[in-house]
């Protein structure tokens, strides 16, 4: 068997920008410094670089994140509801981590509208948070929220898919975990082992 990926990633550009824009808003002097413009050749790549790094480390607050949870989302959501509940619980079950920061609220437009405009306070969820974490529907794979995650600069875990972006490497620029188990311990794992989270983070985004 052959592996076979996608040849490329697309993110919309109005999210693009939304992300440059919080950056901007939010941390100003730390966009201004990634961002200056040197006179050679590698002045673009360098920029990208410097970027990406910048935003892989601000400060989130929020450890875990989905945005999805059994309210909105009812229809072969089965496996993804779970995941989100296993997320929302984890502080319950380890005490150790009773501090832990989680959140599985749906935020910002759905639907229609969410494919449409960009809601402030999704791109605040994504850049405020250190491990997002994706799941399929029941049904089928791929999903928009992959590359939007990936270009936030935090580390993405997401269950497996057979069509992977091209470039996606495990363990490298995004995590992937093949049971509610595997997630659990590879959260905790993360969020013990800040320096290696976001390195992913960060090759996440320059992907």
């Amino acid at each position: 068997c052959r592996s076979i990926q996608r040849l490329m990633m697309t993110v919309r550009e109005d999210i693009v920008e939304a992300i440059d824009e919080y950056v901007k808003v939010n941390n100003p002097s730390l966009y201004e410094e990634a961002t200056v413009v040197d006179n050679n050749a590698n002045d673009l790549e360098k920029t990208r670089l410097q970027l990406s790094q910048a935003i892989a480390n601000l400060d989130r607050p929020m450890d875990v994140r989905t945005f999805w949870n059994a309210s909105v989302c009812n229809m072969w959501c089965e496996f993804r509801n779970h995941i989100s509940e296993i997320v929302d619980t984890i502080p319950q079950r380890h005490p150790s981590y009773a501090n832990m920061q989680t959140n599985t609220n749906v935020v910002g437009y759905i639907h229609t509208q969410g494919r449409q405009n960009v809601h402030p306070d999704y791109i605040s969820g994504l850049m405020t948070t250190k491990i997002l974490v994706l799941a399929q529907r029941d049904r089928w794979e791929g999903h928009s929220r992959l590359y939007e995650m990936l270009l936030s600069g935090a580390l993405v875990m997401s269950d497996p898919q057979v069509y992977w972006p091209h470039g996606t490497i495990d363990g490298v620029n995004i995590v992937v975990y093949n049971s509610w188990v595997d997630l659990e311990v590879k959260i905790l794992y993360y969020l013990r082992n800040d320096e290696e989270r976001i390195k992913i983070g960060q090759r996440g985004r320059e992907l």
